[in-house]
């Protein structure tokens, strides 16, 4: 079993996305239902975890059939240091709502994401409900750009009149938008490295590299991804030669718990 990671720690995300591998004896309807009335059901009770948001990707169905992870799950958290304690692992994998083996890890592919959270904008109302869209957009920088370039970047991206992220253009998509909030990854584990913290068998799967900085926009409606990220200087810079950039729009599924997140 793998040790404590002193690195995850601090406010932040316990971020998830997948895919249903097993579509022969798991459709999504069930696998809903496992995440609701059982997985989520149990997480919200523990110490640590009272708030879970569950997205689907607006373009799920050019996606879904290219294999991609097309689901959202997230987790606020006041102190990501609990996901290294054993009251989260713990937490249970296998199910008797979820067919075959009843290990979720045979029937969908699930990679995580350790998020701390390193800024947050001021909203433009009060929150009250769950988001109804997110526009989520990630980079891994390239040589030459710091971690202080990007976060640099990211905040002066947010114009000073109307605090909206300039990166998206600021027309038509930025209808109903409230507030962003950004991250920096912390540590992240595949579907065979997460099989391996609840020791059970695994494979030597490479590790993830997702991208390193992610933000989160959230609207109060559905908006349209746009098809290029404007131009601004900062955006040259950091974008100019990234590793990864990843944009995806998600809509609300369903929110559970206190529905708290970072308020």
């Amino acid at each position: 079993m793998a040790s404590p990671n002193p690195k995850v720690r601090g406010q932040g995300l316990l971020y998830v996305t997948s895919r249903i591998d097993r579509s022969d004896i798991l459709d999504e309807q069930a696998y809903f239902k496992w995440y609701d009335e059982d997985h989520i059901d149990e997480i919200v009770q523990t110490t640590g975890m009272k708030s879970a948001f569950r997205y689907r990707d607006v373009d799920f169905e050019r996606k879904n059939n290219n294999k991609a992870k097309v689901y959202l799950a997230f987790y606020p958290m006041q102190d990501l240091a609990f996901t290294q304690g054993e009251e989260f692992r713990k937490i249970r994998v296998k199910s008797d709502l979820l067919p075959g083996s009843g290990i979720i890890y045979d029937l969908a592919d699930l990679d995580v994401r350790y998020l701390g959270l390193v800024h947050k904008t001021q909203p433009k109302q009060k929150r009250e409900e769950a988001a109804a869209c997110l526009v989520v957009f990630g980079v891994e920088p390239g040589a030459g750009v710091s971690d202080e370039d990007v976060d640099r970047w990211f905040r002066d991206e947010f114009d000073a009149e109307v605090d909206k992220p300039k990166h998206i253009p600021a027309a038509a998509e930025l209808q109903g938008y409230n507030r962003s909030t950004l991250y920096h990854l912390q540590t992240a584990r595949t579907n065979a490295q997460s099989r391996a913290l609840k020791g059970l068998p695994t494979t030597d799967a490479p590790a993830p590299e997702p991208p390193t900085w992610l933000a989160i926009h959230e609207f109060s409606e559905v908006v349209c991804m746009p098809s290029e990220i404007e131009e601004t200087p900062g955006a040259q810079k950091v974008l100019g030669n990234a590793k990864q950039v990843e944009r995806v729009v998600y809509r609300l599924a369903k929110a559970l718990g206190s529905e708290e997140f970072f308020d």
